[in-house]
């Protein structure tokens, strides 16, 4: 099995590609990354180097690869960096699927968190418009799902209205993250009709590219077993393993995924997804 993976990376931290390559590796999936920007670290640590990739490089690599579609089953897509970065997506996954037509694009619409964005004017409207309608399966947290369908989500009965309404926009699967409810965090799948929830308890943590090792989880898994319940939960509970080793080690804000690759991909315990 194998993966292109267009997103951001840092040197120090487990961000975008940095957080989705040891994952997917470890369960065994080989990747092929290409970074979207590059930086020293995560921006929030404050001071911070590196830039962001040229849209034309980009192509030229996704071009460099195509000879090789054939053995692709999914694209996985992240922080953009730039809004011309968008276009070359897009042409990506057409290419893939032109020579794959089973192959599964997963679009993780990173646009911002905590009531904020943070990325380059335009990206935005690009996911709302372009990214999401082309996409097979969106991981979007609760700000971007907000942000995308003008809902306001505030429990999980809206968390699912906005689930419906994101997958009226095109993707057969919609996973929304990072949905608060009392002690605990919700995360919610729409697959067609059903809808499941997992329910995991919040650790109060900074943790920089919990979202990105989520959904290289899910997808990993999800390409997988093709069943979204079972991704769902096992997604969640190896995230939230990731998040207690962090914890644990006083973490900083960047996550301690290498001490938890194993409780990652093979959570000790497994919270179990619900029919909602």
């Amino acid at each position: 099995m194998a993966i292109l993976s267009l997103q951001s990376s840092v040197v120090r931290g487990y961000v975008g590609n940095a957080a989705a390559l040891p994952l997917l590796h470890r369960m065994g999936v080989d990747v092929w990354p290409i970074d979207t920007v590059m930086f020293s670290n995560h921006p929030a640590h404050g001071a911070f180097t590196g830039q962001t990739h040229d849209p034309a490089g980009i192509a030229d690599l996704v071009q460099g690869l195509s000879g090789s579609f054939d053995q692709c089953d999914g694209v996985l897509s992240g922080y953009l960096g730039q809004v011309g970065t968008g276009p070359v997506l897009l042409d990506a996954v057409a290419a893939v699927k032109q020579v794959r037509p089973d192959a599964l694009y997963c679009c993780d619409p990173v646009m911002g968190d905590n009531g904020a964005s943070y990325v380059a004017a335009g990206l935005p409207e690009f996911f709302r418009d372009r990214g999401v309608p082309a996409a097979d399966i969106i991981t979007p947290n609760v700000y971007e799902a907000a942000w995308l369908t003008g809902m306001t989500i505030e429990s999980l009965d809206t968390a699912r209205d906005a689930a419906r309404e994101l997958r009226a926009m095109g993707p057969g699967l919609v996973v929304i993250t990072g949905i608060s409810c009392g002690a605990e965090l919700a995360t919610l799948a729409l697959d067609g009709e059903l809808a499941w929830v997992v329910m995991t308890p919040k650790l109060g943590l900074a943790s920089h590219g919990a979202g990105d090792a989520f959904t290289a989880l899910f997808l990993g898994c999800y390409l997988a077993s093709r069943n979204a319940p079972d991704a769902l939960s096992r997604a969640a509970s190896g995230l939230h393993a990731i998040l207690q080793t962090s914890l644990d080690a006083k973490n900083d804000g960047d996550l301690r995924l290498i001490q938890a690759l194993d409780a990652a991909v093979a959570p000790r315990e497994l919270y179990a997804a619900q029919q909602l």
